[in-house]
């Protein structure tokens, strides 16, 4: 399980190195449901891998 997890945060951080995105683009985008997606951002958010900033009514993310 540990391996899924390292997976996805390794295919979340190449995906924000490229570009701002909110919750919903990058679910699509790794086809992950965006509740569970959103927690796991803000796990990432928390250990300052990432940076959370408000466009507008949208939440996005980019790597810190």
């Amino acid at each position: 399980m540990a391996d899924d997890s390292e997976d996805l945060e390794d295919e979340i951080m190449k995906e924000l190195s490229d570009e701002l995105m909110s919750v919903s683009q990058l679910a699509d985008r790794l086809d992950e449901r965006r509740d569970f997606l959103a927690g796991y951002l803000e796990c990432l958010k928390d250990h300052d891998k990432l940076e959370k900033m408000e466009v507008g009514k949208a939440h996005v993310f980019t790597v810190d």
